[in-house]
């Protein structure tokens, strides 16, 4: 039987430097994820720090270390091979961190109970485009979760279970292209790469309810755009 991952990558590319997404080879010209999320006030993110030189480091030395530890797990979890870290302070204890959780992943979830663990999935669907970090898929089970990794000294859960919830929503769009059906969502959780917050979050069933009422606020504003366009 064909591997799901492959089903699901199939006709979508993104290509990392312009961070631009292509379906059959067209160009897709959608808000992404991180956009749409922004339609909402409360998330908003304020980067009125980075207008000092200082916080202009934080927030570039931030993004780096999160793009380097994204690359560290989609290596990892493709093909167990275990990436050279780079010298950027504190990143190689987050690096051991990260690669101690996703081998426990890969433990608990593993090929022979019918498990397929993929990384950075790139998605469009009708409305927006997004790439997840991790998915965890049974299709014997017809079950799976949503993953992602993060590098903060304090996550906001209702951010980022937002944030998985929009991937939930393209994920079950590709479902139906691909014809994979009753799939049943297990959860979300988030793996937290700090220095003095080393954590795996699962979030909770309150905290996913407000998540689904902020994204169809969030389809509604879409909705809107699409319109007046």
């Amino acid at each position: 039987m064909e591997k799901i991952e492959n089903i699901l990558r199939q006709e979508i590319f993104i290509d990392e430097e312009s961070h631009k997404y292509y379906l059959k080879g067209v160009e897709i010209n959608r808000p992404s994820v991180s956009t749409i999320m922004q339609y909402l006030p409360q998330y908003v993110f304020d980067d009125s720090f980075a207008e000092t030189q200082e916080g202009k480091e934080i927030l570039v030395n931030a993004i780096t270390r999160g793009l380097h530890l994204h690359k560290i797990a989609e290596v990892w979890l493709k093909d167990r091979q275990e990436r050279t870290c780079c010298n950027l302070y504190g990143h190689l204890e987050m690096k051991r961190w990260l690669l101690k959780i996703l081998q426990k992943i890969t433990n608990d979830y593993n090929e022979e109970d019918g498990w397929e663990i993929i990384s950075e999935l790139s998605m469009v669907g009708e409305r927006y485009v997004g790439t997840l970090d991790i998915l965890l898929i049974n299709n014997k089970r017809k079950q799976y979760l949503i993953g992602d990794i993060k590098t903060t000294r304090h996550p906001d859960l209702q951010k980022e279970t937002l944030q998985l919830t929009l991937y939930k929503h393209l994920l079950e769009e590709r479902f139906k292209q691909i014809n994979i059906n009753d799939m049943k969502l297990n959860n979300y959780f988030v793996i937290n790469c700090n220095k003095i917050n080393k954590e795996v979050y699962f979030m909770s069933e309150n905290i996913q309810k407000i998540a689904e009422k902020h994204t169809l606020e969030i389809f509604e504003i879409l909705n809107l755009r699409n319109k007046n366009l």
